[in-house]
Parts: structure tokens; C-alpha cells; sequence
């Protein structure tokens, strides 16, 4: 359904337009650049049905080549009906052409999971609609900066075609919070901004300093705002002591709960499990452990465990 501006007013519309851009971008392909390729590839890859069959169907909400890295946002779940709605956000060097398989899966991870501590019908964004900084770029706010124009656009967009306002919350990964306090303080001053009822952070080198020291420019409750880094995460502290940012926020606990059954990540990535591995190690958006667990219980209005 379009309005009388022509724009989508549900994202069954905006997803129906995009796969119809998707699908004329696939039959120019072979005349794209290699990044315009690479990331062709990677959202056709995570829309198709290559995951775990317990996930739930994956729209695209836009892929963008106009600019010097590709752009993209997935829905996984029904964003025009979700009870609960999770923007996910990653960190540095994750990008379309090279990760978007991975990161649709890990919002389909967290989607599984808040299903099973009771969220009806949630659904996940993954969003990776800006050029995320390399390792030596991410002490520098630069990159957050230039991205929070669109990552507003998206939220105020999603204000406008939700206007019931379903529990709403933001996850993000490493650079993705620095990332999402730019846009939370943005969105402040906005009369038709969405309410954002949580966020929850991991492995971040923190947040600006003058946020640290007034949480409430996120215009989000205290209670709501949580962080966890791992205790072998080496890399989130020294991007603190590099970059001069501060941690925000309430602990949550990610090293594991062994009396559930809940494992501990291990270092800084997302996603570390690999089946058969003689080590066994684990990320913070990886299936079984206290991290993600402690991530679908903070994004669906839940207290974490530990």
C-alpha cells in the first residue's frame, strides 16, 4: 500500500518495492563493480533459504551500491505486525559484500531466542546501512557520525508505519554503539521519533564521553540501558583507552552460567562457534550462550540473568 506521496505506509510495501529493485539489480550484475557484485551476492545468499528452517522469512528493506560501499537493511520477522522490534547494529569491518549472510543470521539468532523467553512475535533489523570503520578508524567518531543521518531516516520511517509503537529496542555490536548513541541523541530533539524502550551494547569501546556522563541525552530510562564486555575481550579495552570513550549502562553477564547450561563468549567477534572445532569458542550473538540469552531478555523488557 503507497500513500498519496507515492511512499510505502507498511513494509510488506517497502520489502515488495525493494525485492522488485533487488531483482533488476540482479539482472545487471555481471556489469557492476566487484563490490556492487560481492554484495548482490551476500543479500541474495541471506534472503534464500540457507539458515537454520526455525528462522523466519528475511525481506530486504533497501540495498544501496550508489555510494563508494554498499549499503543494505534485512527484516527478519513481520515488522508490520512484531510485537517486539530490534534494531541490530555491528561494529567495525562489517560490511553488505562481505558479512550480510552472517549478520542476517545472527538477527535470526537473537529473533529464536527472544521467542523462547516469551516475546510472541518479535522481529530483527540487520542493519548495515553504513560504511563500518576499519580497527584503526573505530577509535575515531567520524564514521558514526556520517551514518546517523540514515539510521535516523530508518527509525523515523519506522515511527511513521508503527505508530502503535511495539516494544522497540536497539542492540549493538562494538563500533555499532558509538553508532547508536549518535543516533539516540539525534533522535531526542525529534517530535516523531520512535520510543526506543532499551539498549544493549557488547564489546564496545564505549560511548562519547559527554554521554557517559549524561546518559539521559539517549532519552532512554536508566534501568533500560545495558552493557557487557567479555573478561578476555581485549580488543573493546583498548579501543577504550585508544579512543577516550566510557562504558554506559548496566553490566549484564556474559561469561556463561554453567548451572543452565549457558556458555561464555570467548574474545571480541559475534560469532565464533565453528561445529567440530577441537576448541570450542563462542561470540556474543552465538546460540547457547548466557550472552545471547541475556541480549533477547534486555530486548524484550526482561531483566538479565547473572
Amino acid at each position: 500500500m503507497l500513500n498519496d506521496a507515492g511512499v510505502p505506509d507498511t513494509y510488506r510495501a517497502l520489502a515488495e518495492r525493494a525485492a522488485e529493485r533487488f531483482e533488476r539489480l540482479k539482472r545487471l550484475r555481471d556489469a557492476l563493480p566487484q563490490r556492487g557484485k560481492a554484495a548482490i551476492d551476500g543479500v541474495a545468499h541471506a534472503l534464500a533459504d540457507s539458515m537454520d528452517p526455525a528462522i523466519p522469512p528475511r525481506h530486504l528493506l533497501y540495498l544501496d551500491l550508489e555510494g563508494p560501499e554498499p549499503l543494505a537493511a534485512v527484516a527478519v520477522g513481520d515488522l508490520d505486525a512484531a510485537t517486539h522490534v530490534t534494531w541490530q547494529l555491528s561494529g567495525s569491518g562489517i560490511r553488505v559484500r562481505t558479512a550480510m549472510w552472517g549478520t542476517v543470521r545472527e538477527a535470526g539468532q537473537l529473533l529464536l531466542e527472544q521467542r523462547a523467553v516469551g516475546a510472541p512475535d518479535p522481529a530483527v533489523v540487520a542493519w548495515l546501512g553504513y560504511s563500518s570503520p576499519g580497527l584503526l578508524r573505530a577509535v575515531f567518531n567520524r564514521a558514526a557520525r556520517t551514518a546517523v543521518e540514515r539510521l535516523t531516516h530508518d527509525l523515523l520511517t519506522f515511527a511513521r508505519m508503527r505508530p502503535d509503537r511495539p516494544f522497540t529496542a536497539m542492540e549493538a555490536h562494538s563500533y555499532g554503539a558509538t553508532l547508536a548513541a549518535h543516533a539516540l541523541e539525534k533522535l531526542r530533539g525529534e517530535s516523531a521519533a520512535p520510543a526506543i524502550s532499551a539498549l544493549a551494547t557488547t564489546g564496545s569501546a564505549g560511548m562519547p564521553r559527554r554521554i557517559a556522563g549524561n546518559p539521559g541525552l539517549l532519552g532512554i530510562p536508566a534501568e533500560r540501558i545495558f552493557e557487557a564486555v567479555a573478561s578476555d575481550d581485549l580488543l573493546a579495552r583498548a579501543g577504550r583507552i585508544l579512543s577516550g570513550r566510557a562504558l554506559v549502562g548496566r553490566r549484564f553477564a556474559v561469561d556463561g552460567l554453567p548451572e543452565l547450561g549457558l556458555l561464555p563468549v570467548t574474545g571480541h567477534n559475534t560469532s565464533r562457534f565453528v561445529p567440530g572445532a577441537a576448541r570450542a569458542r563462542h561470540g556474543y550473538r552465538d546460540p547457547g550462550t548466557l550472552s545471547l540469552r541475556n541480549l533477547a531478555l534486555v530486548t524484550t523488557g526482561s531483566l538479565p540473568l547473572g
